[in-house]
C-alpha cells in the first residue's frame, strides 16, 4: 500500500540521516561512536562487515581511512544533509539513497554526493534497513547547484 511504501521510506531516511549524524559527531560521547554506529548498521554481506570479521578492522582504522580523503571526510564535517534521491524496490528488497553533504561553515568545500545501498531480510515494516554500501560519486558525477 502507499501508506506502507510511505512509512518504509521515512524509517529508512530517518535511519540513514541518523547514521549520517552519528558520523558528523563521530567521538560524541565515546571516540569514534559514530563510526561504530555505522557499522552496526552495515549489512551482513557487506564489504565492511567482511573486513570487521576476517580483517579485524576497528573503528579506529576505517575513520583514518575516511579522514585519507577530501570527499570521505565530508562524512565527518558537513552541516546539512539533502536526500536527493530515495527509491526502495521491494521486488529485490532494496534501497538506494543518494544524499548531498553540505559543509555551510567553509563556503569552498563543494558538496559531496554519497549513494547508499540498503538491503533488508524481510518485507515487514519493522524490519531494519541495512548499510550494503556507501560510496561519494566523483565529482565529474556531480550536478553541479547554486549555493
Amino acid at each position: 500500500t502507499l501508506y506502507s511504501t510511505l512509512n518504509t521510506q521515512t524509517h529508512t531516511t530517518i535511519r540513514l540521516c541518523a547514521v549520517l549524524l552519528a558520523l558528523r559527531n563521530n567521538d560524541v560521547p565515546t571516540v569514534d561512536n559514530g563510526v561504530e554506529i555505522f557499522f552496526g548498521y552495515s549489512s551482513p554481506g557487506s564489504q565492511i562487515k567482511e573486513q570487521i570479521e576476517y580483517d579485524g578492522m576497528t573503528p579506529s582504522q576505517y575513520r583514518a581511512f575516511l579522514a585519507s580523503s577530501d570527499d570521505y571526510l565530508a562524512l565527518f564535517e558537513h552541516d546539512e544533509v539533502v536526500i536527493e534521491k530515495a527509491e526502495i524496490i521491494y521486488e529485490n528488497l532494496k534501497a538506494y539513497f543518494t544524499v548531498r553533504l553540505i559543509n555551510r561553515k567553509d563556503p569552498m568545500k563543494e558538496d559531496v554526493s554519497v549513494n547508499f545501498i540498503l538491503s533488508t531480510t524481510g518485507d515487514n515494516d519493522e524490519d531494519c534497513w541495512m548499510i550494503d554500501s556507501m560510496l561519494i560519486r566523483p565529482p565529474k558525477m556531480r550536478r553541479r547547484r547554486r549555493r
